[in-house]
């Protein structure tokens, strides 16, 4: 039996003996846009970090997934009424051109062209881009533009070194992600090794750890190809939001609340059910599975997205708590890795 891929996100102090202990092989990690001043040339200072650590986690015996570098992303920021919206902040520098723009697309290329180089025999898997079905991380790209983005960067990796696993994931069940699938993977010609997905049922969806199974299916066999889980997991803190609630269509983060909830609901029992059902749904998928990778090893200290320090919505995903210490989702997933592998 081909062992499924265990992946995980994780900051760079993170315990990596506790991680391999755990059953992960794979570290999932962001590359910053490689060049400060002009194309191929002052290599920026967040990419060589990012190098770094990419090279300190092979070091500890991982085996290393990038991702291409985030245009941008939207950020939630309040207003002066008080109202959290979401603003785009471009990641990618100006002088690259706007985004969608023939220029910018001859650059993207050119710099994901050149990591693969620099980063060959340490990465070696690919993401390109992030969840570029949804505005948050597209900005102002169009689905067509996206799908144009992928198929080109995705054949440069390919030319680089025809070794790499190279593919790219969608946000879940959003309605763009079926234009990026039947687009690329229609024509069958477009050198991806994988169909990624993202999907956090039970907090960002609806839906439970079941759903998985009927997701898995239904990606494999409208694309041929085999599933990648680029993200999955359950948050152990907030809420649900009530449907008759003052503001309920408003951003998860304005409440400090989910919209929704599954089984006992968003706490540490809660979430390791939630790690422990996800996995029988994988066993039960396992042929058309590559890989799965959680979301993510440790809480933080604060909401990743509004930043707030008291807003649950971003910050307790983790299988370990902010100090470090396991979950009850630790020990599920750890059984989980067992089972999933035979």
């Amino acid at each position: 039996m081909v062992k499924t891929m265990i992946g995980i996100t994780a900051y760079a102090n993170a315990d990596r003996t506790l991680i391999h202990e755990a059953g992960i092989r794979w570290i999932r990690m962001d590359f910053p846009f490689p060049f400060s001043d002009r194309l191929y040339g002052r290599v920026s200072e967040g990419y060589r970090e990012a190098r770094v650590l990419a090279e300190r986690w092979a070091g500890a015996g991982f085996d290393v997934m990038g991702i291409t570098p985030g245009a941008g992303e939207g950020e939630y920021q309040r207003d002066a009424s008080g109202i959290i919206r979401e603003v785009w902040q471009r990641y990618v520098p100006e002088w690259c051109g706007p985004l969608g723009s023939p220029q910018y697309l001859r650059y993207y290329r050119a710099a994901c062209a050149w990591m693969a180089q620099d980063l060959r025999g340490l990465v070696s898997a690919w993401q390109i881009g992030n969840e570029l079905d949804i505005p948050q991380f597209a900005g102002p790209l169009t689905l067509r533009q996206a799908c144009e983005l992928i198929r080109h960067v995705a054949e440069d990796l390919k030319t680089v070194d025809p070794s790499l696993l190279v593919g790219f994931n969608t946000a879940g069940p959003t309605g763009g992600d079926t234009f990026l699938y039947g687009r690329l993977f229609a024509e069958g010609s477009f050198p991806l090794d994988y169909c990624g997905t993202d999907g956090y049922f039970g907090t960002w969806h609806p839906g439970g750890p079941d759903t998985w199974a009927q997701r898995i299916s239904f990606l494999s066999e409208s694309t041929g190809a085999p599933v990648l889980i680029n993200e999955w997991g359950f948050s152990s803190a907030g809420e649900v939001m009530s449907p008759k609630e003052p503001g309920s269509d408003a951003v998860e983060c304005q409440l400090r609340k989910w919209r929704y909830g599954w089984g006992s609901g968003h706490n540490s029992h809660g979430q390791g059910e939630f790690v422990r059902a996800a996995f029988e749904a994988f066993v039960s998928q396992r042929s058309k599975l590559l890989g799965v990778f959680f979301y993510r090893w440790e809480d933080e200290d604060r909401c990743a997205v509004c930043h707030s320090p008291d807003c649950p919505i971003e910050s307790a995903w983790g299988l370990v708590d902010a100090h470090g210490k396991p979950k009850p989702a630790h020990f599920a997933f750890q059984e989980g890795v067992k089972n999933l592998n035979g």
